[in-house]
């Protein structure tokens, strides 16, 4: 069966057109054309391609699907490199909920996808909870990245890979084998307020043979950037001399770049969450910082 791609990020590139519609309440509809140049729609493993950062892109992974669905298409995929909620994946506080378990994953699992596929999802928790799901592993944008970073013949040994947390561990040595990488690997920690769930200190153990070397933070997400710049001025505090990275799938960036670009050379992401753009307001990145892979 012959796949077709229904893009909800870019009509262009969208092998099945569509007519995406907003009501004065803010209800969203879409309307598929069912006449392809060859065959209709229901002949067809049909791909939806969707960022997922809101519930408003929810609501278009919904009413395609219904719609897909309504024209008999028996075999559909879901593309969402980035899932919204993931972090959420525990309930935190009495009263309150798993936002992933609880929320997203019942919605996705009713519309009932032949896969749910996803980039560098968050922990194994969504994994277990989203019917049908494929976890698309970092290792590509990582080799992508450190070739950028240093594509000399000598570059393991001189560079070494920061894991931010106790948390980002495992996937960072999963990168490094899928890799086939052999550098350093510096294991830090991050301390919290108990009262308030403040970030308060950072651990950066540095060695002597690694002050000089290139350090590369690798994580899943970036939002504030809080723990990479608070690690990254515990190094310098340590003694490193050299040159700071950072590669995370995902790239939020909700406290912008001013403060991240005072410690990174480069940073390296995804554009699973949004395209980084020169001169628009809130994804603006006006210091070059920013290199992304294309996931769409």
């Amino acid at each position: 069966m012959e796949i077709r791609i229904l893009d909800l990020t870019n009509l262009e590139k969208s092998d099945i057109k569509y007519k995406i519609s907003k009501f004065p309440d803010g209800q969203q509809d879409i309307v598929i054309d069912n006449n392809l140049p060859i065959g209709m729609v229901s002949d067809y493993q049909v791909k939806i391609k969707s960022r997922f950062n809101s519930f408003s892109d929810l609501e278009l992974i919904i009413c395609a699907t219904k719609a897909l669905q309504r024209l008999k298409v028996k075999h559909i995929d879901l593309y969402i490199p980035y899932l919204m909620g993931a972090r959420s994946d525990r309930q935190f506080v009495e009263g309150g909920t798993s936002y992933i378990v609880d929320v997203i994953a019942p919605i996705l699992n009713s519309l009932n996808f032949n896969s749910v596929i996803m980039y560098d999802v968050h922990s194994d928790v969504s994994m277990g909870v989203i019917n049908n799901s494929i976890n698309i592993p970092n290792v590509q944008l990582v080799k992508w990245a450190l070739t950028q970073i240093d594509n000399t013949f000598e570059a393991q040994n001189k560079v070494a890979l920061v894991s931010p947390d106790g948390g980002a561990l495992k996937k960072i040595y999963e990168t490094a084998l899928g890799a086939s990488l052999t550098c350093d690997i510096i294991i830090s920690a991050k301390h919290r307020d108990i009262r308030t769930g403040k970030l308060n200190g950072f651990d950066v153990p540095i060695k002597e043979h690694q002050l000089d070397k290139k350090l590369v933070w690798v994580d899943d997400i970036c939002d504030g950037g809080g723990t990479f710049i608070g690690e990254a001025i515990k190094a310098m505090e340590n003694g490193h001399r050299g040159k700071k990275y950072l590669i995370v799938t995902h790239g939020i960036f909700s406290a912008g770049f001013e403060e991240l670009s005072k410690y990174f050379d480069d940073i390296y992401c995804t554009n699973s969450y949004k395209n980084i753009l020169k001169g628009s307001f809130w994804n603006y990145d006006s210091t070059n910082l920013v290199k992304q892979l294309n996931v769409f």
